[in-house]
């Protein structure tokens, strides 16, 4: 058996670790990016901020703003903050599948990681790749903590227990430091398999598709375009990438197929339609005293809370040093986030020759500007009382603080980088793969990566990527 995966960042290195166990499976991962080999270089182990060569050019065309995605082996988890959160029960419960309840998907999650603090309870693992830690918090989160206490949250110890909400360190995979990617943490386990072939700096064009079935891949490398042959194919080229090679292979809409002078080969209504992704606003202000700043991203304190209304809608806040992700902010410059983690707001792809054009579609929904606007003024009271104790110091006329705050808030709506939902998922023939990650109509062909999610987790997605990943092998295997 040869599986051919096509995408070597969260979900398919995580999907190649798996399937490779089984040293009589052969598996070939392809990947546009480069592999930079055993010895990791320092950025892509330390830095945020990185060359253009390991991103991706898209951007959203309503606001021009870029949407990093890693192009590199290890994909977006080797260019990310590393926050590494996994959501709550009702995330995943919420896809209406019993295979992908909280329940079903909590043994991959044990799987993948290793958590310092909590290893050993019963919803955590210790043995898995992915290494978690929490660290201790800095001055200026701890003033931050007993803000949020004042303003009626609790605390809580491990932001990945069932359920928890409050305040408390961010569980984070970038450990002594190092940003424990798929890179770092789980390529060098297969690098060494004779069963595994790396193909970098190899992207793919199309799959190939004969007699309704998946057969291999077209790719282009240094040599040219050529055939990569398979029994079957996973795409985890992500939720921009992997509906372009679907489409590319005569997989999507079938008037838009026929409008780009693509043969169709199944029509595929749903495909890059039902994009999500959370939606964050911040507001920059000064930190008084220069000894005592809040930690880098995805490394301070997290809060979570519930809105009003059904469904467990969620807000995120948290306050970072604002010069870890914009080097052009003043060195005593603390962010305070905060993020609508439940939009009902819905985004899409348009998919045609060449990149596909991105509308995330921040804040169309009325629900999200009424949400955006209540967490924004709960975030501003929590940035008063900061300023009311010294700590900080505001700038003039700061935006948060307009007349029309929707409308202010649809100004400064920012991308949360989470972006899901292109290949939606779905029980009935509504989604474009089923249960398994089949795409239907095509046989031999699957989806791995969080485009495959039906909404988004209310948390940071790289963690539940790796678990769609983890899982795909275990349905590919059968």
């Amino acid at each position: 058996m040869r599986t051919v995966i096509v995408g070597a960042g969260s979900a398919g290195l995580m999907c190649a670790w798996k399937l490779s166990e089984d040293p009589g499976h052969e598996v070939v991962l392809v990947d546009a990016g480069t592999d930079p080999g055993p010895e990791v270089p320092g950025e892509l182990r330390t830095e945020i901020l990185l060359p253009p060569h390991y991103y991706w050019p898209y951007a959203d065309e309503a606001t021009g703003a870029f949407l990093p995605r890693g192009k590199v082996f290890g994909g977006s988890s080797a260019v990310n903050a590393a926050a590494a959160v996994r959501g709550h029960p009702w995330c995943y419960d919420a896809w209406g599948s019993d295979l992908w309840s909280y329940e079903a998907c909590l043994p991959a999650f044990r799987a993948i990681e290793a958590d310092r603090q909590f290893g050993h309870d019963d919803h955590h693992g210790a043995d898995g790749p992915i290494a978690i830690t929490r660290y201790e918090q800095s001055a200026f989160d701890l003033a931050f903590q007993d803000t949020y206490r004042r303003h009626g949250h609790d605390p809580v110890p491990d932001h990945n227990a069932p359920g928890a909400l409050g305040f408390g360190p961010f569980p984070t995979n970038h450990v002594d430091g190092v940003r424990m990617s798929t890179l770092v943490a789980v390529l060098p386990r297969i690098r060494a398999r004779a069963h595994v072939r790396l193909l970098p700096d190899s992207e793919v064009l199309r799959v190939l598709v004969s007699g309704g079935a998946a057969c291999g891949v077209v790719l282009r490398d240094a040599r040219g375009e050529h055939l990569v042959e398979a029994d079957q194919v996973i795409l985890s080229a992500g939720t921009f990438g992997t509906p372009e090679i679907l489409f590319q292979s005569g997989i999507g809409p079938a008037d838009a197929l026929r409008a780009a002078w693509i043969p169709v080969v199944t029509d595929a209504p749903q495909l890059g339609t039902n994009l999500s992704d959370h939606v964050l606003f911040q507001m920059n202000v000064e930190v008084t005293d220069a000894s005592e700043l809040p930690m880098p991203g995805g490394r301070g304190t997290l809060l979570t809370y519930e809105l009003p209304g059904e469904n467990h809608p969620q807000a995120q806040m948290f306050a970072y040093h604002a010069p870890f992700f914009d080097p052009t902010a003043a060195p005593d410059t603390a962010a305070v986030a905060a993020a609508l983690v439940t939009p009902e707001s819905r985004g899409r792809l348009t998919l045609g020759r060449g990149r596909a054009k991105v509308r995330l579609g921040h804040l169309s929904d009325p629900l999200d500007r009424v949400r955006a606007a209540d967490i924004v003024t709960r975030a501003a009271d929590l940035v008063d009382d900061l300023a009311a104790q010294g700590r900080v110091k505001l700038p003039d006329s700061p935006w948060w603080r307009g007349e029309d705050l929707s409308e202010a808030c649809r100004a400064q709506a920012l991308t949360y980088h989470h972006p899901v939902g292109t290949c939606r998922m779905s029980r009935d023939g509504d989604g474009v793969v089923d249960e398994y990650l089949r795409v239907r109509g095509v046989e031999g062909l699957s989806v791995a990566d969080a485009s495959v999610m039906p909404t988004v987790p209310r948390a940071h997605t790289n963690l539940a990527a790796m678990m769609i990943g983890y899982r795909a092998a275990t349905f590919a295997a059968r």
